[in-house]
């Protein structure tokens, strides 16, 4: 009887450990597929931001590619026209204006993938979109550059070629002389270096591509005087590119005199009407409508009265615009309330001129920094710059407030897209 009780017991504690056991070894399972659970739901959470956020990241990338095709088609197109004229490069031309709908289209539709911050099959198929645009710029525009670099790689016609770049070589040269002429006797010292930005050192650079342009016509002669003359095409290509550099350097010189010569005249006008504006909003402070409204018509008074009162260094008028306008922005949101729809669409007609130079000097500046090496961001602000130049331009004839608005929007952006670029 009692081997029968050891025995009993003996099966009955195996039994129980057996149980244990088992329990603990579901219980360990439980808690691991509770936590693997857990954690495949919150990456499952995260995977769309992650997805949207490399959407965001390959649709950028293709951006600045599709935009770095474009500007080297521009120059691709700028040597075809120089060598083989307007005829042989229909094609190209029409393919870059193709090119350039799309590049339009990419811009549109980063600019919603930017703005919208839910992910979701939309924001794919506007990522997919870009990079499939991007694509076809390249693919397009690649096989135009391909074809004309190999016209280019033929010998044949480089003495032709070689007198066509002399010519323009000399060209080149005489209107720098003529410039430099002009800007050291007659008008000396016109503008400051500060004002003229990049363009200031213009005209030293350019007279250092025309020397790199004629060392490489020189290496050309030299090639070209041998029995059996070596390849010259690359010769002549760097002359090529030279000289197209000084060309755009003295371009950019003028068009920087230009627009800083607006904005002396459009500050002259500016002052005349901000005294007119200040007499209205004195006399429209005896009727605000409470006494709030009339402080904040007297601050921005005296705001203008400073700007006015401030001396304008002629070398650099612009920081004297910028001031004055933005006082007579003030003056305007002040008497908002007070201004009849008459006096509204006048005023705005009177600020529009100096707001739209103030656009251009802003998107020249910020153009001049990103060349070349601006990002996706710096990039998209830029063409809203000049999305929103256009509009304002459009506009200025039929609602000169609408445009006015519009010229402010594109200072904005082109101010953003400089400091990106810089940065």
């Amino acid at each position: 009887m009692r081997r029968l009780h050891f025995r009993l017991v003996e099966l009955f504690g195996g039994i129980v450990s057996g149980v244990l056991t088992a329990a603990f070894t579901l219980g360990i399972v439980v808690t691991g597929v509770l936590v693997g659970g857990i954690v495949m739901v919150s990456r499952g959470r995260h995977r769309p931001e992650r997805e949207l956020e490399s959407q965001r990241t390959q649709a950028g990338i293709a951006l600045v590619r599709a935009d770095d095709a474009l500007q080297s088609a521009d120059r691709e197109l700028g040597f075809a026209l120089a060598q083989f004229g307007e005829h042989d490069t229909v094609a190209f031309r029409a393919a870059i204006d193709a090119a350039e709908e799309d590049r339009r289209e990419i811009f549109r539709l980063h600019g919603m993938l930017v703005d919208d911050p839910a992910p979701g099959l939309r924001q794919r198929e506007r990522a997919d979109r870009i990079v499939m645009l991007s694509e076809r710029i390249a693919a397009s525009l690649g096989e135009h550059e391909t074809a004309f670099r190999r016209r280019r790689s033929a010998e044949s016609g480089a003495r032709e070629r070689l007198t066509r770049l002399r010519e323009r070589t000399a060209a080149v040269r005489a209107r720098h002389a003529d410039e430099e002429r002009a800007r050291l006797h007659e008008t000396p010292d016109t503008y400051s270096a500060k004002a003229l930005g990049a363009a200031a050192d213009a005209p030293r650079l350019a007279a250092e591509r025309l020397d790199a342009a004629d060392a490489a016509l020189a290496r050309v002669d030299d090639a070209l005087a041998q029995a059996v003359p070596p390849p010259v095409t690359d010769a002549l290509d760097d002359a090529d590119v030279a000289i197209l550099a000084a060309e755009r350097l003295l371009d950019d010189r003028a068009a920087a005199v230009a627009r800083l010569d607006d904005v002396a005249t459009a500050l002259e006008a500016l002052a005349a009407d901000a005294r007119v504006q200040r007499t209205e909003a004195l006399a429209a402070v005896d009727n605000a409508p409470d006494p709030d409204t009339a402080a904040a018509i007297t601050r921005a008074v005296a705001d203008v009265d400073t700007a006015l009162s401030t001396t304008v260094d002629a070398r650099d008028p612009l920081p004297a615009l910028t001031r004055l306008r933005g006082a007579l922005d003030a003056l305007d949101v002040a008497l908002a309330a007070a201004r009849t729809q008459a006096q509204r669409l006048s005023h705005a007609r009177e600020a529009l001129d100096a707001a739209m130079v103030t656009a251009r000097i802003q998107l020249a500046d910020a153009e001049a920094a990103g060349r070349g090496r601006g990002a996706a961001a710096a990039r998209a602000r830029l063409e809203q710059a000049r999305r929103e130049l256009e509009l304002a331009e459009r506009e200025s004839s039929t609602d000169p407030v609408a445009a006015l608005d519009a010229a402010r929007r594109a200072i904005t952006h082109a101010r953003d897209a400089d400091v990106l670029a810089r940065y």
